[in-house]
């Protein structure tokens, strides 16, 4: 694993949340850590007040008693106002820095240039809990200012209890143990909960199965709830294995750590005895003494779990850091992307592994895909087909060799700007649950929304009927979850996804990856004279046209067709010099035709 897969440090994550929370509001922030720390003292101090008066009252002095009196009901005032204010100051807070950190979420997430971070499974162990928990790290503030309030307390109670007697400035030591044994359970709470990623995701999993319309048809004709129920009870029972066998061992520490605690205790209460026999020593003293050694483990248990609270925040926001930087490691060309290409794109001696792997996807492939023409690649499932795309879309940077635009290296351009010359159709497309109009136009973003443009761009893909079922043509949402949406069947969701491909004007490359996969035959067939007609209107400007597909009725039209096998070239040409050269094209296409008979 590289550096930049590491976790960021929780001293680097502390200083993160703290850059943040100076952006967003710095005078209310700045208050909170001050106001919040206060209220916590306010107590402790109070202990002290009680001794004055205690002591007062042994005395007859009217004036300590009443000065004790004061000062405690101002210090009890104060430290309700201190906890009220702080906490008004780290609500409004967190709604405040809330929005920008789940904004910062979206925009770092969704635009790194890579797809690494979504299908490395290492990656999405640490990337789940991110999706799932991201409100934690709003709270940084908040467990940091607690965390200080706790520190400072304690550190009030050190100092008066050495007031009362030095050798009881040495009682927290006593605690270290206690410390030292909740840092510990905590950092292993990080590690189990990196290490029990792929196990926690796999319960959810489950859970979506069995709760989800998509699969809910085939549970119940192939008999599955009960193989789901054995599965998701052996993966909750080692769940609960791996946490209890982790709540043990925490336990007997604790535990253990516990008695020089119990004894440091002892130890003080003999110590202010002694000196209140031996008259060095009011009964003020023994009584803030007790007060103040008794409250120690609960102030110490305090400490424990504001650190741990704070600890849980940053593990949590080092993710969001990680991300961060992933994409700052992600090298990323400079140069304008073309508006035209003169000769076409062009794929040399490239090899590929995707990241934390051994297995080459594709091996030393050299293609040229010329401008204005339409290339077709075909293959087996497995054959790198996709991979191919990948590549030429810039999310992912060949493992050797280069892809070329023109002339130039394609990891020399600007990701965004070359993509915004890029347009695309896949078989895993996404379901935008939008209404019609913003499904399909999202798919050019920077221009006006223009219902004659959408239209256009539906008849395209052939689904100018789509819009005539729906209910409220495009102002119908998409999605049966909604108020008034409307479900749609795989085919339906497909055209709208090449409807949305179609609407981007211009571009140089079309990757249309299984476009028809979900469609009929007959709807296929007559989609071939739309993508013929959209070719066309690249050739101009001399735009690409790649079609991935298992069909070999849709990539007969294609100028060259490229047939990978196992991640190699081994054949290309057009139809017909591929039919006449029978090989493996020839081979599958007579095979694919005898099964259409």
């Amino acid at each position: 694993m590289t550096d930049t897969e590491e976790l960021p440090g929780i001293w680097r994550t502390l200083a993160f949340t703290l850059r943040v929370a100076g952006r967003e509001h710095p005078a209310m922030a700045a208050g909170a850590l001050l106001v919040v720390p206060a209220g916590w003292v306010s107590g402790t101090v109070t202990a002290y007040w009680l001794k004055l008066l205690i002591d007062g009252a042994i005395r007859g002095s009217t004036g300590r008693i009443v000065l004790a009196t004061v000062l405690l009901v101002a210090t009890q005032v104060g430290g309700w106002a201190a906890a009220g204010l702080g906490g008004r100051a780290l609500q409004t807070f967190q709604q405040r820095a809330g929005v920008p950190l789940e904004r910062r979420l979206v925009r770092v997430g969704a635009g790194l240039r890579r797809l690494e971070h979504l299908e490395r499974p290492e990656h999405l162990d640490r990337l789940d809990p991110l999706r799932k928990e991201a409100w934690i790290v709003h709270w940084a503030l908040e467990a940091l200012a607690e965390t200080l309030g706790a520190l400072a307390r304690l550190a009030v109670t050190v100092g008066l209890l050495a007031a009362v007697s030095p050798w009881l400035a040495f009682l927290p030591l006593a605690g270290v143990p206690t410390v030292l044994v909740a840092r510990r359970s905590a950092l292993r709470g990080r590690r189990m909960e990196e290490s029990a990623g792929a196990m926690l995701r796999r319960r959810r999993h489950l859970s979506a199965l069995a709760s989800s319309a998509s699969s809910a048809k085939e549970l119940r004709v192939f008999g599955l709830p009960p193989v789901l129920r054995r599965r998701n009870d052996a993966a909750s029972e080692e769940a609960h294995r791996y946490a209890v066998g982790a709540a043990r061992a925490d336990l007997l520490w604790r535990i253990l750590a516990a008695v020089p605690l119990a004894a440091g205790f002892a130890g003080a209460l003999l110590v202010v005895v002694a000196d209140l026999a031996a008259g060095r020593a009011s009964v003020g003293d023994l009584t803030l003494a007790v007060v103040l050694a008794q409250a120690l483990n609960a102030n110490l248990g305090a400490v424990i779990e504001m650190i741990n609270w704070l600890v849980a925040s940053l593990a949590v926001g080092a993710r969001l850091v990680w991300l961060d930087d992933l994409a700052a490691a992600e090298p990323r060309g400079t140069e304008p992307a073309p508006v035209r290409l003169a000769h076409g794109l062009s794929f040399e001696h490239v090899t590929f592994r995707y990241p934390g792997t051994d297995r080459a996807v594709l091996s030393d492939v050299s293609i040229e895909l010329p401008a204005g023409g339409v290339v077709a690649i075909v293959g087996e499932n497995g054959a790198g087909k996709t991979t191919l795309a990948k590549l030429l879309t810039g999310m992912y940077d060949p493992s050797a060799g280069r892809i070329r635009v023109d002339d130039r290296d394609l990891a020399e351009l600007d990701p965004s700007q070359w993509r915004r010359r890029c347009t695309g159709a896949f078989q895993d497309h996404a379901r935008f649950e939008l209404p019609l109009r913003e499904a399909v136009g999202i798919g050019d973003v920077v221009r006006p929304s223009d219902d004659r443009v959408v239209l256009a761009a539906l008849d395209a893909a052939g689904a100018t009927d789509l819009v005539e079922r729906l209910p409220a043509g495009l102002d119908t949402r998409l999605g049966a979850g909604w108020g008034g949406g409307a479900d749609l069947s795989g085919g339906q969701w497909q055209k709208v996804a090449l409807a949305r491909a179609f609407i981007r004007t211009g571009p140089l490359l079309t990757v249309l990856d299984e476009p028809t996969a979900a469609l009929d035959a007959a709807t296929e067939d007559a989609l071939f004279a739309r993508y013929a007609a959209a070719a066309s209107d690249a050739r101009a400007r001399g735009g690409v046209t790649l079609l991935i597909s298992h069909r070999f009725s849709t990539v007969r039209m294609a100028d060259v067709i490229v047939v990978l096998e196992h991640g190699r070239v081994v054949e290309r040409g057009s139809h017909g010099e591929l039919m006449r050269a029978g090989g493996a094209y020839a081979e599958l296409y007579s095979l694919q035709a005898r099964g259409y008979r």
